[in-house]
């Protein structure tokens, strides 16, 4: 549907229609084609494009084709480009606060997450972004993380000892993981399939669906439950663009983004749900990591990384925003 683009010429090609920055929306962003993203994007494209008569266009550039999401980010606080999206945990160099999700086992599913996100604590986050010039579309999920490995299962708190995993590069995330006796390895997300296949680390951990769009399945053994984590998929414009809409294209794109998150939600919890029987199919050992051990692993992890994450977000927001969790 669209042409790739590297980063360099996604940058002459943004410039070159800057001028027309408030009809044209360009959406980058790091997931495939196939992903809930992606498609849940195309459907806010079809939508803005139907409803707004044709005057305001949407273009979408998938699978980091203009960039990392760190890059993306920063043409979007630039302007160059005016959506994009990224997990919580990629983005937290740029907002602060974010970090308070980098936290483990904070939501016991995701209708408590979608409605803390939703809410004040999610209003809270907003406000952040907003102050680093980003405008907060709404808060997509990749849904809760578990890991694949090729070592051997893990069902218990002590086989995470030794483990060689794919982490983001993230220095919250990587002490978390090193407090259970993990050996996190930093390596980008185009970065993991060639990384297993080559036995440079022994697992990742991720949603669900990403096992299979991302086929991770073909070079690994086991699949374990350990749903250790709550990833939403930030989806953030450019804060100048926004409020320099008309109040009519202000209000069709607030509509049919929430629809689009909707969506997006909708499509993932599906993609989840098919993976498992997918995953099985596929040969590889299914096993869930036993309440107790999982309830060990997300003290141990939290408690190694609350004064980081407090000192990065601030004891205000920290308080606020796990007082909200706690209800």
């Amino acid at each position: 549907m669209k042409r790739k683009f590297t980063l360099a010429a996604g940058l002459v090609f943004a410039c070159a229609i800057q001028a027309n920055a408030d009809e044209v929306i360009r959406i980058g962003h790091a997931t495939p084609e196939g992903s809930p993203v992606h498609e849940a994007l195309a459907f806010f494209e079809s939508e803005i494009e139907e409803r707004s008569d044709g005057e305001i266009q949407v273009e979408i550039f998938p699978g980091g084709q203009l960039g990392s999401v760190q890059e993306m980010t920063e043409l979007v606080q630039s302007g160059n480009i005016t959506m994009t999206t990224g997990a919580s945990v990629h983005l937290s160099s740029a907002v602060d606060e974010l970090a308070v999700l980098d936290q483990f086992l904070l939501f016991e599913n995701e209708e408590k997450a979608r409605t803390l996100l939703d809410g004040e604590a999610g209003d809270a986050i907003s406000a952040a972004m907003e102050g680093r010039g980003l405008k907060n579309m709404g808060f997509m999920e990749l849904g809760f993380r578990s890991f694949t490995n090729s070592r051997a299962p893990l069902d218990s708190y002590e086989a995470f000892a030794g483990l060689r995993m794919r982490s983001a590069d993230n220095p919250i995330a990587i002490k978390a993981w090193r407090s259970v006796g993990a050996v996190p390895v930093p390596l980008a997300w185009g970065e993991i399939y060639s990384s297993l296949q080559q036995g440079l680390i022994d697992g990742q951990e991720s949603a669900l669906s990403s096992m299979i769009i991302e086929r991770f399945f073909e070079v690994q053994k086991y699949v374990s439950l350990t749903g250790h984590i709550y990833w939403p998929e930030l989806w953030m414009a450019n804060l100048d663009w926004y409020e320099g809409l008309s109040d009519e294209d202000r209000a069709l794109i607030d509509e049919v983004a929430r629809e689009t998150v909707q969506k997006e939600r909708e499509l993932t919890e599906a993609a989840n749900a098919e993976t498992l029987a997918k995953l099985k199919e596929a040969g590889l050992v299914v096993n869930e990591l036993p309440a107790e051990d999982k309830k060990r692993l997300g003290e141990t992890m939290n408690s190694a990384i609350e004064a980081d994450v407090r000192a990065k977000v601030g004891d205000a927001f920290y308080d606020t925003f796990m007082a909200a969790v706690s209800k």
